[in-house]
């Protein structure tokens, strides 16, 4: 009898079953111990504020009984052009045991098939799964520019070039590193891309993923009204010790406020602990220049795997690209 494929029932002894068979799977990147997948587990769909999105938690195989299979999603959200919800589920942690791996095709169109209700995001590095996604025709983004800028050593350039075209904060916003300062979102934006869907919840829940340290910089007003932020993790970029910049937003019509932040990065750590870290590492996606006006040390074109599927009444539409989508760092 061939293995049978199932939706994930979650619960605490469903996850207790799967986390053996992740054990044996994942045995280098990406390991993890009992207790670590229990907490990735809790974070993903306890902790996420946006766990409402959608009730699917993934698909299991099983042979005569023991899991054998794994495909898990994680819940969350994107906006449209107006800002309107859509929900969207995030590819995780997909492994088949070795005398399955033909069942591994049915577990993909599985995911494919949410497809019609929900957009999906896959940063998966196989090349095997970026091919099927390939011939499934999902969109996707796998090119980047990469830009190293030095701390310290730059800063009288930078400060000179802030000050030349006046990139200063309106009175009554100011930058801040605590997210308890965070109140809610500036919506006065308009928007031109399907993007995710940000929220102060959504914010502190990232900045505490189990898998990463993740640090935040924002620009806020007096009543917390957040317009600008920068997520950056520590990071070797070619051996060299970075700040990288994960993930970026704001809400202007210029880049003003994100080289606000940069330059608050040149001359102090976005951390309250840990070593000075040299270089800060930005990235761009094709058609835009979020850092337009930065002086850079190095730069380079380089390789990434963002795909996405979207529900057909979205097929037309352009999307923001972030380096923090998918599960990278969940």
């Amino acid at each position: 009898m061939p293995a049978q494929l199932e939706p994930f029932q979650d619960s605490s002894s469903s996850r207790a079953e799967l986390v053996p068979f992740l054990m044996t799977q994942f045995r280098g990147e990406g390991a993890c111990d009992t207790e670590q997948w229990l907490r990735r587990m809790a974070y993903w769909w306890d902790e996420n504020p946006f766990a409402n999105a959608h009730s699917c938690r993934g698909w299991v195989l099983r042979d005569a009984g023991p899991i054998v299979g794994y495909l898990g999603v994680i819940p969350t959200f994107y906006e449209d052009t107006l800002g309107k919800q859509i929900p969207a589920l995030i590819a995780t942690t997909w492994a088949v045991a070795k005398e399955h791996r033909n069942a591994a095709l049915a577990m993909g169109m599985m995911l494919q098939r949410q497809s019609s209700s929900a957009l999906l995001v896959d940063t998966t590095p196989s090349p095997e799964v970026q091919k099927l996604l390939h011939r499934w025709g999902w969109t996707s983004r796998t090119q980047i520019r990469r830009s190293l800028i030095i701390r310290g050593i730059s800063l009288a350039r930078l400060a000179g070039l802030i000050n030349s075209n006046g990139l200063t904060l309106p009175n009554g916003r100011e930058i801040t590193t605590d997210l308890h300062r965070v109140h809610s979102m500036d919506s006065t934006r308009s928007q031109k891309f399907l993007q995710k869907h940000v929220t102060p919840d959504y914010l502190r829940w990232y900045a505490a993923s189990p898998m990463r340290e993740h640090h935040f910089i924002g620009i806020v007003d007096a009543q917390g009204r957040l317009s600008s932020y920068l997520m950056l993790t520590q990071k070797f970029v070619k051996g060299l010790s970075s700040w990288t910049v994960v993930d970026w937003f704001t809400t202007q019509e210029t880049n003003r406020e994100l080289l606000v932040m940069v330059g608050h990065l040149i001359r102090k750590s976005p951390a309250t602990h840990g070593k000075w870290w040299p270089f800060i590492s930005l990235a761009a996606f094709p058609h835009e220049d979020p850092w337009a006006g930065v002086s850079y040390a190095y730069q380079r074109e380089e390789a990434v795997n963002h795909f996405y599927s979207l529900p057909d009444e979205f097929k037309r539409h352009e999307i923001r690209s972030v380096m923090a989508e998918g599960d990278w760092g969940l």
